[in-house]
C-alpha cells in the first residue's frame, strides 16, 4: 500500500505520513518546535512547523538545562527587561531556533514550504493593532517565518492588515465553517491590498487552522453537560464534517489560503483528510501512533459524511450548526464559542507558566531555613 505512494525522484517512503507526502498534495508539519522532534518530523516528510505558548513551553521543557541558560544570558544581557520582555525574547530564540532547522526546506522549495509559525501574544486577542505590531516584528525574526492570530473579531483586523503587508499569516483559535471563512475572506481583503500597493503576491499563501479535535471535545463535554446519550462515532465526525465542508469551499470560492488541520484526537484526524490540498499538523506522539497504525494512506478528503451522522449532529447539538454553516456565526460571536474561550484560557495558562519559568530565574527563591 504504501509503496503505491512513491512518486519519481521520491525515494521509498519511510512512514505512513512520509508515503502521504509523497503520494499527495497533502502536506504534514510538526506540532511544536522543540529540536529533536523537528528533526525526525523533517526527516519523515514534514515541510513546516508550529508553536503557540504551550508548545514554546514543553520546547524549554524538554530540554530545562538549557533554557534555564539562555534565559540567563538573556538577564545578563537585559538587566533592566520586565520578566514579560525577557520571556518573549527567549520565545523568539526557541522560534528562531526551529526555523531554522526549516530554512534548508524553505529554501529549497524556493519559499513554498518551510515555515514555522510563531503565535502572538494570547492576553492581546481584543487588541488588532497591539497584534499588528507583535506580529510585524515576528515576521522579521527570519525568512520563513509565519505568524500565527486568532479567528476572532479583533483577529480578523488584524489578518487582513498584515496579509496587505505581506505577512504570512496562519489563524488559530479556530474550529468552525464561520470561522474559516471570515479569515479566508480577511486574507483576500489583504491580498487585494497588496496588489493594489504594488507587492508581489504571486507566492503569498496563508492557512486556516481549524482544531478539529477541540470542536469534537466541545461537543463531548456538551453532551455531557446535558446528559445527552449519543454514539460516541457520531461525535467523532463532527469534526470531519466541518473541516471538509471548510476546504470545499475553499476551492469553490478560490480562496489563496489553504485549509490546515490541527489538534489530533484520533487516526480520523490524519486519515481523513489524506488526498486533499490541505496540511495536518501532527503532535510528535501522534506522529509516531499514526505511522504505527496501519491504516491504508489512500485519498479520503472528498468522501462525504454520512448524511445520517449530519443530521444527527444537527439534530443533538446547536453548536454543530454554528460550526457547520457558513453563516452559523457573526465575527463577534467567535470568541463566545465554547472551545474558544476555553482554548484561550489554555494558551494564557500557558503563558503564564512561560512567565513562571522566567521569574524563577529572576527571582530565585532562597532555600527553605535561610529566609
Amino acid at each position: 500500500m504504501v509503496a503505491s505512494n512513491r512518486t519519481p525522484g521520491g525515494g521509498a517512503p519511510k512512514s505512513l505520513l512520509h508515503a502521504m507526502t509523497l503520494g499527495f498534495e497533502t502536506e504534514f508539519w510538526n506540532d511544536g518546535c522543540e529540536s529533536e522532534t523537528l528533526a525526525r518530523a523533517i526527516e519523515h516528510g514534514a515541510t513546516g512547523a508550529t508553536s503557540n505558548p504551550v508548545l514554546v513551553l514543553e520546547a524549554i521543557e524538554a530540554n530545562p538545562e538549557r533554557w534555564r541558560e539562555e534565559t540567563r544570558r538573556l538577564l545578563r544581557e537585559h538587566p533592566t527587561e520586565t520578566e514579560e520582555g525577557i520571556a518573549w525574547r527567549l520565545v523568539e530564540v526557541v522560534a528562531t531556533a526551529a526555523a531554522k532547522q526549516l530554512l534548508p526546506l524553505f529554501e529549497s522549495s524556493g519559499g513554498a514550504r518551510g515555515r514555522l509559525s510563531l503565535q502572538v501574544g494570547p492576553r492581546i486577542y481584543p487588541d488588532a493593532k497591539a497584534m499588528v505590531a507583535q506580529a510585524m516584528h515576528f515576521s522579521t525574526l527570519a525568512p520563513n517565518m509565519a505568524v500565527k492570530l486568532p479567528a476572532v473579531a479583533g483577529g480578523l483586523e488584524a489578518i487582513e492588515e498584515l496579509t496587505a503587508n505581506g505577512v504570512y499569516v496562519n489563524a488559530t483559535v479556530s474550529f468552525t465553517v464561520p470561522q474559516a471563512v471570515a479569515v479566508a475572506e480577511a486574507m483576500e481583503r489583504g491580498i487585494e491590498r497588496a496588489k493594489r500597493a504594488g507587492r508581489d503576491t504571486s507566492k503569498l499563501t496563508p492557512w486556516v487552522t481549524v482544531m478539529v479535535g477541540r470542536l469534537d471535545d466541545h461537543l463531548r463535554d456538551e453532551a455531557k453537560a446535558r446528559g445527552i446519550d449519543i454514539d460516541p462515532e457520531v461525535v467523532r465526525q463532527a469534526s470531519t464534517a466541518v473541516f471538509r465542508r471548510t476546504h470545499k469551499l475553499f476551492r469553490e470560492r478560490g480562496y489563496r489560503a489553504k485549509a490546515l488541520a490541527a489538534a489530533m484526537r484520533s487516526h480520523h484526524h490524519w486519515s481523513d483528510f489524506i488526498g486533499g490540498d490541505v496540511v495536518v499538523t501532527i503532535p510528535p506522539s501522534w506522529q509516531e501512533k499514526f505511522n504505527a497504525s496501519g491504516v491504508e494512506v489512500v485519498a479520503r478528503m472528498e468522501n462525504e459524511v454520512d448524511p445520517k451522522v449530519v443530521q444527527a449532529l444537527r439534530d443533538t447539538f446547536p453548536d454543530f450548526v454554528r460550526a457547520f454553516e457558513p453563516d452559523g456565526m457573526a465575527p463577534g460571536e467567535f470568541v463566545g464559542f465554547g472551545a474558544a474561550k476555553k482554548t484561550l484560557h489554555q494558551f494564557i495558562n500557558g503563558y503564564e507558566k512561560l512567565l513562571a519559568f522566567v521569574r524563577n530565574e529572576m527571582l530565585p527563591l532562597a532555600p527553605k531555613g535561610k529566609e
